[in-house]
């Protein structure tokens, strides 16, 4: 499978994760009207998006057999992406900062799309930026 095909694939099935798991925490996906609170502003933005992700990805595991990592970590105003890998599994979260807080809008395996961005809240021209300085690895 090319690269064009992979992120195609992998943008549908984060699609229809959206879609057909609606129930907050299910699958590791909340929907956009049941924002987590999590991570209180006291560390430095990437700190805090990096440490509000991986409260949110354990927050319903007891044991967990491997300890996911945030791998990558964008930050852009009031909104950031991050890309983990928990094992064999990966997968980007999108936060706000609200209230000097960082809340996860939607979290989930696979790619996110400035589509997808723009559909959880976040403004269509810092979901670009998102987009762009994710890709570039800035």
């Amino acid at each position: 499978m090319n690269f064009k095909h992979y992120r195609l694939w992998t943008i549908l099935v984060f699609t229809v994760l959206l879609v057909v798991i609606s129930a907050p925490t299910v699958n590791g996906i909340t929907p956009p009207n049941h924002p987590v609170q999590i991570a209180q502003a006291t560390e430095d933005d990437s700190e805090q998006v990096t440490q509000a992700t991986l409260d949110y990805l354990l927050a319903d595991v007891t044991e967990p057999a491997q300890t996911p990592s945030v791998t990558r970590t964008t930050i852009v105003e009031t909104y950031a992406l991050t890309t983990w890998q928990w094992g064999e599994t990966g997968g980007q979260t999108v936060l706000e900062l609200t209230d000097e807080n960082w809340q996860v809008l939607v979290s989930g395996g696979g790619a996110v799309d400035a589509a997808t961005l723009v559909s959880f809240g976040v403004p269509a021209d810092i979901a670009e930026q998102l987009m762009a300085q994710d890709a570039s690895g800035d």
